[in-house]
């Protein structure tokens, strides 16, 4: 039996993670959503997330550090930011490291893509099994 990838969303718009969650839902992810990323750094200590979507401008912390404290704590982790701020230097940053940028709005299909391409095909709810 194939398990659903797990996706931590993280953007202080609840609107947005709502939808995003919701989207992803229904094609087949498994998502968990907060608007804060110190509970996003908590969440990533209980939880095996496979992929992580973050906002890039959120009053505690921007995406570009929480990328990097979810990494230092899932190895590999998949990250893309979303932000509707496509001048902001922390762009330049975010793919310095690694990180996939989209601009919002972004279409989901775009997110789906992005997901299945970066995300360990896994079987059985083991991970690291392939597909």
């Amino acid at each position: 039996m194939k398990r659903s990838p797990l996706v931590l969303i993280v953007d202080d718009d609840a609107e947005i993670a709502i939808m995003l969650s919701r989207s992803l839902t229904h094609r087949g992810f498994q998502v968990s959503t907060t608007g804060s990323p110190e509970e996003a750094l908590r969440l990533a200590e209980q939880s095996p997330f496979e992929a992580a979507l973050l906002d890039l401008v959120m009053p505690e912390k921007d995406g570009v550090a929480l990328a990097t404290a979810l990494r230092e704590r899932i190895q590999g982790l998949p990250v893309a930011i979303l932000t509707g701020y496509p001048h902001s230097p922390l762009i330049t940053a975010a793919r310095r490291f690694g990180v996939f940028v989209f601009r919002k709005p972004t279409p989901i299909q775009d997110l789906v893509d992005f997901l299945e391409s970066e995300i360990p095909k896994k079987v059985d709810g083991e991970p690291g099994t392939p597909r």
